[in-house]
């Protein structure tokens, strides 16, 4: 049966293929697709992984600075704003403070527990200053992170 089956998939021709495809994903769906403009906020570069496909997570000492400011943020946000986009994408490496030290320090000094705390603050103060919706990409998350970060998230709803 699956070697028919297999035969069947190999002699059908490709645009058949995709039809058939197009049409599996899209039955019993909303055919509406839509977009959101984002503006790209790299909160950090820095990340706890070696991802070797990855071109964005750098190390400390590649960087000037090893998180965005608030007011650097904002700042990139506003143009956002002024470009017509509705939502801030916060990208981000996955919790860098568990691997390096430079990144703990970072955030101790700005006044933060970690690099989620951060984002938290920065997408809520995001929110309230332009208005553009956060987006957020952090990586790994327990159910306490996500709990708190969805404090900013659906408090724009008035979901729970």
């Amino acid at each position: 049966m699956i070697e028919n089956d297999i035969k069947n998939l190999l002699e059908t021709p490709l645009n058949e293929l995709v039809k058939r495809a197009n049409a599996r994903t899209w039955h019993n769906r909303n055919q509406i697709v839509t977009s959101s403009r984002k503006v790209f906020i790299p909160l950090t570069p820095l990340c706890r992984d070696v991802c070797h496909y990855c071109t964005f997570a750098k190390t400390p000492g590649k960087l000037d600075s090893l998180y965005l400011s608030m007011e650097q943020i904002l700042d990139i946000a506003r143009a956002g704003v002024d470009a017509g986009c509705k939502e801030a994408l916060f990208t981000l490496g996955d919790q860098p403070e568990l691997r390096y030290n430079a990144a703990r320090n970072a955030l101790d000094t700005m006044g933060y527990q970690s690099t989620l705390d951060y984002l938290r603050h920065a997408a809520d103060t995001v929110y309230k200053e332009t208005g553009l919706l956060p987006h957020l990409n952090p990586g790994l998350m327990s159910e306490t992170d996500m709990a708190a970060l969805r404090t900013v998230i659906f408090v724009l709803t008035g979901q729970p």
